[in-house]
Protein backbone atom coordinates (compact mmCIF):
# COMPACT_ATOMS: atom_id res chain seq x y z
CA UNK A 1 0.00 0.00 0.00
CA UNK A 2 2.98 2.31 1.04
CA UNK A 3 4.54 1.68 -1.94
CA UNK A 4 1.87 2.32 -4.29
CA UNK A 5 1.37 5.59 -2.53
CA UNK A 6 4.73 6.59 -3.26
CA UNK A 7 4.73 5.90 -6.86
CA UNK A 8 1.41 7.69 -7.50
CA UNK A 9 2.75 10.80 -5.41
CA UNK A 10 5.47 10.53 -8.03
CA UNK A 11 3.27 10.04 -11.27
CA UNK A 12 1.20 13.16 -10.04
CA UNK A 13 5.01 14.83 -9.55
CA UNK A 14 6.06 14.57 -13.13
CA UNK A 15 2.54 15.23 -14.46
CA UNK A 16 2.41 18.39 -12.59
CA UNK A 17 6.10 19.93 -12.67
CA UNK A 18 6.65 23.53 -11.97
CA UNK A 19 6.99 26.03 -14.38
CA UNK A 20 10.16 26.68 -16.29
CA UNK A 21 9.98 30.63 -15.52
CA UNK A 22 8.59 31.01 -12.35
CA UNK A 23 7.48 34.38 -10.80
CA UNK A 24 9.57 36.41 -9.14
CA UNK A 25 8.36 38.60 -6.56
CA UNK A 26 9.53 41.83 -5.72
CA UNK A 27 8.18 44.36 -2.83
CA UNK A 28 8.74 48.30 -1.87
CA UNK A 29 7.54 51.64 -1.52
CA UNK A 30 5.84 53.21 -4.05
CA UNK A 31 7.32 56.35 -5.55
CA UNK A 32 5.53 56.91 -9.04
CA UNK A 33 4.15 55.42 -12.04
CA UNK A 34 5.17 56.32 -15.86
CA UNK A 35 2.78 54.65 -18.07
CA UNK A 36 3.50 50.60 -17.91
CA UNK A 37 5.99 51.27 -15.54
CA UNK A 38 5.95 51.31 -11.88
CA UNK A 39 8.76 53.11 -9.33
CA UNK A 40 9.50 51.89 -6.13
CA UNK A 41 12.29 52.13 -3.20
CA UNK A 42 13.73 49.40 -1.46
CA UNK A 43 14.53 48.90 1.96
CA UNK A 44 17.90 50.45 1.81
CA UNK A 45 16.75 53.45 0.11
CA UNK A 46 17.46 52.59 -3.63
CA UNK A 47 14.85 53.00 -6.19
CA UNK A 48 14.35 50.50 -8.88
CA UNK A 49 11.26 50.23 -11.44
CA UNK A 50 8.67 47.19 -12.81
CA UNK A 51 7.54 47.08 -15.96
CA UNK A 52 4.40 46.05 -16.33
CA UNK A 53 1.85 44.62 -18.55
CA UNK A 54 -0.47 47.23 -20.49
CA UNK A 55 -3.72 46.87 -18.34
CA UNK A 56 -2.11 46.36 -15.55
CA UNK A 57 -3.80 46.60 -12.01
CA UNK A 58 -4.33 47.45 -8.70
CA UNK A 59 -5.71 45.43 -5.70
CA UNK A 60 -5.59 44.85 -1.85
CA UNK A 61 -6.43 41.85 -0.04
CA UNK A 62 -9.15 40.87 2.71
CA UNK A 63 -9.89 38.36 4.62
CA UNK A 64 -12.77 35.62 3.50
CA UNK A 65 -14.26 32.82 4.30
CA UNK A 66 -14.98 29.21 2.20
CA UNK A 67 -17.88 30.37 2.26
CA UNK A 68 -16.97 33.21 -0.11
CA UNK A 69 -16.33 31.18 -3.12
CA UNK A 70 -18.17 30.92 -5.83
CA UNK A 71 -18.63 29.35 -9.66
CA UNK A 72 -16.69 31.88 -11.48
CA UNK A 73 -13.95 32.81 -9.48
CA UNK A 74 -10.69 32.31 -10.26
CA UNK A 75 -8.61 31.08 -7.37
CA UNK A 76 -5.20 30.54 -6.21
CA UNK A 77 -4.86 27.05 -3.72
CA UNK A 78 -2.46 25.34 -1.79
CA UNK A 79 -3.43 21.96 -1.40
CA UNK A 80 -3.00 18.28 -0.40
CA UNK A 81 -2.74 15.50 -2.43
CA UNK A 82 -5.59 13.43 -1.56
CA UNK A 83 -5.92 11.33 -4.83
CA UNK A 84 -4.37 11.64 -8.40
CA UNK A 85 -6.75 14.57 -8.89
CA UNK A 86 -7.97 15.51 -5.69
CA UNK A 87 -7.02 17.39 -2.67
CA UNK A 88 -7.61 19.01 0.66
CA UNK A 89 -6.55 22.82 0.46
CA UNK A 90 -4.66 24.38 3.46
CA UNK A 91 -4.83 27.94 2.09
CA UNK A 92 -7.26 29.41 -0.44
CA UNK A 93 -6.79 33.02 -2.81
CA UNK A 94 -9.91 34.59 -4.59
CA UNK A 95 -8.24 36.86 -7.17
CA UNK A 96 -9.54 39.31 -8.87
CA UNK A 97 -11.73 39.55 -11.85
CA UNK A 98 -9.42 39.75 -14.80
CA UNK A 99 -5.98 38.49 -12.73
CA UNK A 100 -5.46 34.91 -13.79
CA UNK A 101 -1.49 33.53 -13.73
CA UNK A 102 -0.69 30.54 -14.31
CA UNK A 103 -3.43 27.49 -14.39
CA UNK A 104 -3.22 24.47 -13.88
CA UNK A 105 -1.78 22.26 -10.78
CA UNK A 106 1.93 21.60 -10.05
CA UNK A 107 4.50 20.37 -7.00
CA UNK A 108 5.60 22.52 -4.72
CA UNK A 109 8.93 21.10 -4.97
CA UNK A 110 10.02 17.38 -5.51
CA UNK A 111 10.41 16.67 -1.86
CA UNK A 112 7.01 18.71 -0.88
CA UNK A 113 3.96 16.83 -0.91
CA UNK A 114 1.75 20.12 -0.86
CA UNK A 115 0.47 21.11 -4.82
CA UNK A 116 -0.52 24.50 -5.88
CA UNK A 117 -3.31 25.03 -8.09
CA UNK A 118 -4.81 27.98 -10.35
CA UNK A 119 -7.86 27.87 -11.81
CA UNK A 120 -11.79 28.97 -12.76
CA UNK A 121 -14.11 27.28 -9.77
CA UNK A 122 -16.60 25.34 -11.91
CA UNK A 123 -18.41 24.46 -8.98
CA UNK A 124 -18.87 25.03 -5.25
CA UNK A 125 -21.06 22.59 -3.00
CA UNK A 126 -20.96 22.61 0.39
CA UNK A 127 -20.75 19.65 2.58
CA UNK A 128 -20.01 18.09 5.79
CA UNK A 129 -16.71 18.41 5.20
CA UNK A 130 -16.33 22.34 3.84
CA UNK A 131 -16.98 23.81 0.42
CA UNK A 132 -16.09 21.10 -2.47
CA UNK A 133 -14.70 22.53 -5.24
CA UNK A 134 -14.43 21.66 -8.80
CA UNK A 135 -11.42 23.75 -10.12
CA UNK A 136 -11.16 23.73 -13.99
CA UNK A 137 -8.00 24.77 -16.37
CA UNK A 138 -6.82 24.47 -19.89
CA UNK A 139 -5.84 20.35 -20.19
CA UNK A 140 -7.94 19.35 -16.76
CA UNK A 141 -9.76 19.88 -13.81
CA UNK A 142 -9.29 19.23 -9.71
CA UNK A 143 -11.56 18.41 -6.53
CA UNK A 144 -10.81 20.55 -3.70
CA UNK A 145 -12.49 20.25 -0.12
CA UNK A 146 -11.87 23.86 1.75
CA UNK A 147 -12.59 22.84 5.32
CA UNK A 148 -14.26 25.64 7.49
CA UNK A 149 -10.98 26.25 9.23
CA UNK A 150 -9.04 27.16 5.67
CA UNK A 151 -7.72 30.91 5.81
CA UNK A 152 -9.12 32.40 2.55
CA UNK A 153 -8.03 35.68 1.25
CA UNK A 154 -10.10 37.76 -1.61
CA UNK A 155 -8.37 40.30 -3.48
CA UNK A 156 -10.55 43.42 -4.49
CA UNK A 157 -10.02 45.34 -7.49
CA UNK A 158 -9.21 49.19 -6.61
CA UNK A 159 -8.62 52.02 -8.93
CA UNK A 160 -4.59 53.13 -9.65
CA UNK A 161 -4.90 56.82 -8.55
CA UNK A 162 -5.21 54.94 -4.32
CA UNK A 163 -1.21 54.56 -5.56
CA UNK A 164 0.12 56.98 -3.16
CA UNK A 165 4.17 57.46 -2.20
CA UNK A 166 5.27 55.67 0.45
CA UNK A 167 2.39 53.21 0.39
CA UNK A 168 4.24 49.60 0.30
CA UNK A 169 3.38 47.51 -2.32
CA UNK A 170 4.49 43.83 -3.60
CA UNK A 171 4.28 41.66 -6.45
CA UNK A 172 5.48 39.11 -9.09
CA UNK A 173 6.83 39.38 -12.57
CA UNK A 174 7.03 37.08 -15.63
CA UNK A 175 8.85 36.41 -18.54
CA UNK A 176 6.86 37.75 -21.49
CA UNK A 177 7.63 36.26 -25.17
CA UNK A 178 10.11 39.09 -25.50
CA UNK A 179 11.70 37.40 -22.46
CA UNK A 180 11.12 40.72 -20.21
CA UNK A 181 10.19 40.11 -16.67
CA UNK A 182 6.84 42.34 -16.17
CA UNK A 183 3.95 42.15 -13.61
CA UNK A 184 0.01 42.45 -14.74
CA UNK A 185 -0.95 43.82 -10.94
CA UNK A 186 0.60 44.88 -7.68
CA UNK A 187 -1.24 44.43 -4.71
CA UNK A 188 -0.90 47.06 -1.50
CA UNK A 189 0.83 45.09 1.39
CA UNK A 190 -1.29 44.85 4.48
CA UNK A 191 -0.45 47.32 7.13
Amino acid sequence: MRKSLLVLALLVSASFAPAQNPPKGFSGSFVSINGDTVTLQDKDGKTFTVEMTPGWTVSANRAGTPADIKPGDFVATTNVLTSENSGSATELRILEPGYSPEQGTHTLSPTDSRMMTHGTVKSATKSADGVELEITYPNGSRKLVVAATVPVTISDPLDKTILKPGQMVVGVTRPGPDGVQRASRVQLQNQ
